[in-house]
Order: structure tokens, then C-alpha cells, then sequence
């Protein structure tokens, strides 16, 4: 059986956590460091996709979305 491996979309960038977790990426862990909080997604290609459309002003969410994503960060964000 052949392996296949899952490559991750790591990011410490605010915004675009907002954005990929608003779209439905799912979150496949974060990590504290010095820089501040990894968040690490599945689907680097579905990430890179999502956040494409949006620097391309194509991509719709609802901010109701965006407002939970801020929400459920918030606590790693600030919490230590």
C-alpha cells in the first residue's frame, strides 16, 4: 500500500487564521513559541486556495463565521 502524506499549512498570522478557520479548514494543532502561536491546518493546498480568493477579494464568508473564529483563538492568543 502506498503512502501519502499530509502536507500542513502553518501560519502565526492573525488574519489568516481568522479567514481559514471562518472557511472551514480544519486545525490540526497550534504551538507557543517565542514568535508567538503557530496554528497548524491540514490542507496546504486547500489553505493556499482559500486565502488566494481572498487577497483576490473573491472569497465570501459570513462574519457571523468570522466573528466565532475570532472568538475561539482568542483564549490561545492571550491565554498562556
Amino acid at each position: 500500500m502506498e503512502m501519502s502524506y499530509v502536507t500542513f499549512y502553518r501560519t502565526r498570522d492573525r488574519f489568516s487564521i481568522y479567514i481559514l478557520l471562518a472557511s472551514g479548514c480544519e486545525v490540526d494543532g497550534y504551538e507557543h513559541e517565542i514568535k508567538g502561536v503557530y496554528f497548524r491546518f491540514a490542507d496546504k493546498d486547500k489553505c493556499e486556495a482559500i486565502l488566494s480568493k481572498h487577497l483576490a477579494r473573491k472569497l465570501k464568508l459570513c462574519t457571523g463565521d468570522i466573528v466565532n473564529a475570532i472568538r475561539e483563538t482568542h483564549a490561545i492568543f492571550y491565554d498562556k
